[in-house]
């Protein structure tokens, strides 16, 4: 990849230091990791017919393949892509890395355990289908020795080699993996930071969650379980996956997390956002301000509680003087009954109505009300004190919390002094109160749609008789409908309510926004959630063509591994096809196009047959003349230059 030259902003004031002056001051600063090879001229295109063979082609063959100079190697191989692949991994360490990642597995009489790995890459890149293709499809390419020496490895073995190595890796080589994955990734994801927070002014990341299937028979997928995948339920794996948005490479595949089939989508929110925070080095402002109000607000709540079970503490004291008195009266007027009664008795005398003895006995029957009456009234003050207690006690632990969550706020922007905004698109599943409120004081812009379709219902009954609706897409109005105060989340959104007319029916549907500004005109909002399908295109891409779709391992560590080799691999294609445009001498229109779509280069371009040829002049891939890139000539040579990293968005403070 060669890294653009820049470009300088005019400013009308010449002492203003704006974001975009201190990044192309550091863009001019940051060195560059240069691998030095022989520079070649410009890249040609050639119209030729598929078995054509032009001039230009022939000429570089006859000039490289016949010439003999130092020591030459002609070989031929039918998988031209991961020749040119481990190469570019070769340049970049890819392949020293992995091959000082920890295995606890003793060397075979062929080769170490990390060929292994390296082979099992080798065969996602390649977009094999099965573990057995590595070996046993047409032209395998663990038999292809110019694929083996393009990875720099002695041989590949088995695939049952590959199974038993990946049944030996631990947590320990799982995370040596991420690591070295994530080490050659890091240049390039800051430069793509870099530069789209320079064109843009603030970065877009989505989040989503994707199944991963087995078998609903099957018993020997470790914690494999039943949940909800692709529009049904099913048995497997859920993954949650990052992407980002940029200008230069249209996406970036960052993070994925494993979790169990049964989980849901809101559960893996926060795991997520954290893990994308660790990998850009970079992240937006925390809004310590609300969380200071939301303190606030709580304080008040429980010192009204307080104040509350103050006065119901006067109040028992009220009823127990009222018990205790009537507990005397009683007693007094139990002792005059007593009296009468015996009076009464002793002279032969009958009780009436108004006698003595019936005036005490009222007035001893009323002190036994009252007394039964304080006794009702003070049960339920108390129940209503140890409700209000227990209401205390709960918001003391969570003022207790968000004391903890302030001060951990309050830390992280001291220590973050270029924070960056940054939007975050989430669907529906993610959208639950506690990860709004979560996300809104991290500091996101938040762009997501509402939970359950009970949020639609309660907007549509806010419309008005005679609404204006604003057309947002092709079968789709919507209407703003202001604030909407969400369950469970303190902060209220921005709505907007979206009707589509479909065929059937016609369906709503409600979006949510978050921001200090006002949110866009309907129509840009509407495009600007929906642009969200970026990561789900980047799923369907990792399931189409990087294995995702189907496990070629049983072994947890080995799934695992394939799904981080999946999400890289999306990336180094990327990269790599940028890398070769820079070494094209010239190619046909067919190859051309193919550099620019990621599908044909791992499912084609990596079965087509070309000539490759290695001696002092350079590294020269021609393509076979008989297939669809006939012509097409790539000569490793040129700068291979990778940007280091942003160190602008990744320094402590003193």
């Amino acid at each position: 990849m060669i890294i653009p030259p820049q470009t300088k902003q005019q400013t009308d004031d010449p002492f203003a230091d704006t974001l975009d002056n201190i990044l192309e001051k550091m863009l001019a600063e940051i060195p560059l990791r240069v691998i030095p090879v022989v520079p070649q001229g410009n890249v040609y295109e050639i119209t030729t017919k598929p078995n054509g063979t032009s001039p230009e082609a022939r000429r570089i063959a006859e000039l490289v393949g016949d010439q003999v100079v130092g020591d030459e190697i002609d070989a031929t191989t039918d998988h031209a892509w991961s020749v040119v692949l481990g190469y570019f991994a070769q340049a970049l360490g890819l392949v020293a890395g992995l091959e000082a990642v920890p295995l606890g597995q003793r060397k075979g009489p062929e080769c170490g355990p990390q060929t292994k790995l390296i082979e099992f890459l080798v065969g996602i890149l390649g977009s094999i289908e099965y573990l057995q293709d590595l070996n046993l499809s047409d032209n395998p390419i663990a038999k292809d020795p110019t694929v083996v020496e393009a990875w720099a490895q002695d041989t590949f073995v088995h695939y049952s080699g590959v199974s038993r190595t990946l049944g030996a890796a631990d947590e320990d080589t799982l995370m040596a993996v991420v690591e070295v994955l994530q080490t050659l990734s890091r240049p390039f994801i800051d430069t793509a930071v870099m530069e789209t927070i320079r064109q843009e002014g603030r970065l877009v990341i989505d989040v989503d969650l994707t199944g991963r299937e087995v078998s609903s028979t099957s018993t020997d997928y470790p914690e494999a379980s039943f949940g909800w995948m692709e529009d049904g339920i099913s048995k497997g794996y859920q993954a949650a996956v990052t992407s980002l948005v940029c200008e230069r490479w249209k996406r970036l595949m960052l993070t994925l997390q494993r979790y169990t089939g049964r989980t849901l989508s809101a559960e893996c929110l926060q795991a997520a956002v954290q893990a994308v925070e660790e990998l850009l080095g970079v992240r937006p402002g925390r809004r310590v301000e609300l969380v200071r109000d939301r303190r606030h607000e709580l304080v008040a709540r429980i010192q009204k509680l307080e104040e509350a079970l103050e006065r119901t503490r006067r109040a028992e004291n009220v009823f127990w003087q009222r018990i205790r008195e009537a507990k005397v009266e009683i007693e007094g007027l139990q002792s005059t009954v007593t009296n009468w009664e015996t009076e009464y008795q002793a002279q032969g005398r009958e009780e009436r109505s108004h006698c003595r003895l019936a005036k005490a006995r009222r007035r001893l029957t009323s002190a036994q009300k009252r007394e039964n009456r304080a006794w009702r009234d003070l049960k339920k003050l108390q129940r209503q004190r140890d409700k209000h207690r227990s209401t205390v006690d709960e918001l003391q632990d969570e003022l207790l919390a968000l004391d903890e969550w302030l001060n951990y706020l309050e830390t992280d922007n001291q220590t973050n002094l270029n924070p960056v905004s940054i939007v975050l698109r989430i669907d529906a599943g993610f959208s639950i109160g506690p990860n709004l409120a979560w996300l809104i004081e991290m500091g996101y812009t938040v762009r997501t749609k509402a939970h359950n379709g009970s949020t639609a219902d309660s907007l549509r009954r806010r419309v008005p008789v005679e609404a204006r609706w604003t057309r947002v897409g092709r079968n789709a109005k919507a209407m703003y409908m202001g604030d909407y105060s969400h369950n469970d989340c303190p902060y209220p959104l921005r709505a907007m309510l979206v009707r589509y007319h479909l065929p059937e029916e016609t369906r709503y549907t409600a979006l949510l926004y978050y921001d200090e500004d006002p949110p866009p005109p309907l129509p840009e909002w509407f495009a600007q959630y929906n642009g969200r399908q970026t990561i789900e295109a980047g799923i369907k891409e990792g399931k189409g063509v990087f294995t995702l779709k189907r496990h070629l391992v049983r072994s947890p560590i080995g799934m695992q591994l394939q799904e981080q080799f999946a999400l890289f691999g999306a990336n180094f294609v990327r990269w790599a096809a940028a890398w070769v445009k820079d070494m094209l001498r010239q190619a046909n229109h067919n190859f051309t196009t193919a550099l620019d779509q990621v599908k044909t280069l791992a499912r084609t371009v990596s079965r087509a047959r070309a000539r490759w040829v290695r001696n002092d002049l350079g590294h020269t891939l021609i393509f076979s003349e008989e297939g669809p890139f006939s012509g097409t000539v790539i000569c490793l040579s040129g700068l291979v230059a990778v940007q280091l990293a942003l160190h602008l968005f990744k320094f402590e403070p003193l």
